[in-house]
């Protein structure tokens, strides 16, 4: 598996046969023809990919440099397939402005990934994390001054994700 925006890369190892071999293959429902050295491989090296979603890569056919036309092999559903999964983005509010001893809410929104999420934050410049289960969840605060929290990076069990989001809570004294 690999994550939205990450590369991967296909080779085709033929064990038989004279090179090089002309391929043929649906990458999802596109059709694709690359030509295949004696080592599974497409110009000296693997063929490099980046899709944006799950796709299944199926052969349909191979013809070798053999004889006067070569020789031609036809796959019945021969695939494999690549995960792409997505990366994961939180959202954060809450309350701007509370009384001093006051507790708040911050208020994390996972809008892609999986759970469980670990947000990677800094409160006024001193870093720190917390794992979040729910895709909707919250933290309890209490600052005792004017803070801002600023999300640097999120992760869940399959990608992480460079993100910025910020919210200040303004911290008001009680009168005297």
């Amino acid at each position: 598996p690999i994550c939205v925006g990450q590369n991967s890369s296909l080779f085709f190892p033929v064990v038989s046969g004279t090179p090089p071999y002309n391929l043929n293959f649906l990458a999802g429902t596109s059709p694709v023809n690359v030509m295949v050295d004696a080592t599974g491989n497409v110009s000296g090296s693997t063929w490099p990919i980046n899709p944006v979603s799950t796709t299944t890569y199926t052969l349909q056919n191979v013809t070798d440099a053999g004889g006067l036309f070569g020789c031609t092999k036809t796959f019945n559903g021969q695939s494999a397939t690549l995960q792409v999964n997505d990366l994961p983005f939180v959202d954060l509010n809450g309350t701007t402005e509370i009384c001093e001893g006051e507790v708040t809410q911050l208020y994390f929104d996972f809008t892609s990934g999986s759970s469980p999420w670990t947000v990677y934050y800094d409160i006024d410049g001193t870093p720190t994390n917390v794992t979040l289960s729910n895709s909707m969840d919250s933290l309890a605060v209490s600052p005792s001054n004017t803070s801002i929290y600023t999300i640097n990076s999120i992760s869940d069990p399959n990608c992480s994700n460079t993100i910025t989001d910020a919210t200040t809570i303004t911290v008001n004294p009680l009168p005297e």
